[in-house]
């Protein structure tokens, strides 16, 4: 009799370790998204809300850093059916020195939580991108998409001068805004494109210069839409998520030892084109 007894034994514990392996699962993807902190709704931006950006970006701070115990925050974390970010994905898109970051973001569980969630709350995902030096994001191009509703709203931190090259320039941050509603009306799927441009680099022998970029920042902004104006506050999940691939971007560049050659050629040009004017201003 004692011996019938173990098979169903070990189902019960087999059935036991499943349950508990699959809750500390979901424990593990509630918390994939932490409460970071809130800001005022009269701030348009994060940078703006937490000065996470210096004026010329020489260091780009983690905004997990910043304190979610303010006083503005308490009562703020209503967290009930926040959607959960479940993959991220990026890569550049194009060739030459104008080319696309595409981020394909994914949401799990989403279908019908992600409605009830849009019914009570306003919402739009945050993406903070650091782009490396010698790369840049054009700040009037980048508000066309504003104005034909693919983003919510976009600004550009730190170097925004367009014409200076690599090397006397400053990094950047981009800080994109996009309705969340967009990804249920996509099957919880959002696709963003950023437009991207290569600043001329240094010479080099190998005639590519290389820039990586890191991790983004992800983030979560909503509030209620029952919110009183003089109460308002966004409150910001991080999202997160595992690193994604790593974009490298190989960039044309001159060869120092063709530096002589091309600019011979270039002095000769500009004395021919000289003594051809001045010879048709004396003569014609």
């Amino acid at each position: 009799m004692a011996a019938g007894r173990w098979p169903w034994l070990l189902v019960v514990a087999w059935v036991s370790g499943v349950a508990a392996a699959s809750s500390s699962s979901s424990s593990q993807t509630g918390s994939s998204q932490k409460f970071i902190n809130c800001m005022p709704c009269s701030k348009r931006y994060v940078a703006d809300a937490f000065d996470t950006f210096t004026s010329q970006l020489a260091q780009h701070r983690d905004l997990a850093e910043t304190s979610d115990s303010a006083d503005s925050c308490k009562g703020l974390d209503y967290d009930l059916g926040v959607p959960v970010l479940s993959e991220l994905h990026r890569q550049l898109v194009g060739e030459g020195s104008h080319r696309r970051l595409v981020y394909h973001v994914k949401f799990v569980n989403c279908a019908d939580a992600m409605v009830n969630f849009l019914d009570s709350n306003d919402a739009n995902l945050v993406v903070i991108e650091n782009l490396p030096n010698g790369v840049f994001a054009d700040p009037f191009e980048l508000q066309h998409f504003v104005e034909r509703k693919v983003f919510l709203d976009v600004a550009v931190f730190g170097d925004t001068n367009l014409e200076l090259p690599s090397a006397l320039s400053n990094r950047s941050t981009v800080e994109i805004h996009v309705d969340l509603a967009l990804s249920a009306s996509m099957s919880c799927n959002l696709v963003i494109d950023l437009p991207l441009h290569a600043r001329y680099p240094p010479l080099d022998a190998s005639g590519y210069a290389t820039v990586e970029f890191g991790s983004p920042d992800m983030l979560l902004r909503y509030r209620k839409k029952d919110t009183l104006p003089d109460s308002c506050s966004w409150l910001l999940k991080d999202h997160d998520a595992t690193s994604v691939e790593k974009a490298v971007w190989r960039i044309p560049c001159g060869d120092e030892a063709h530096i002589g050659f091309v600019s011979s050629i270039t002095f000769l040009s500009a004395l021919v084109c000289s003594i051809s004017i001045v010879i048709a201003a004396l003569f014609f």
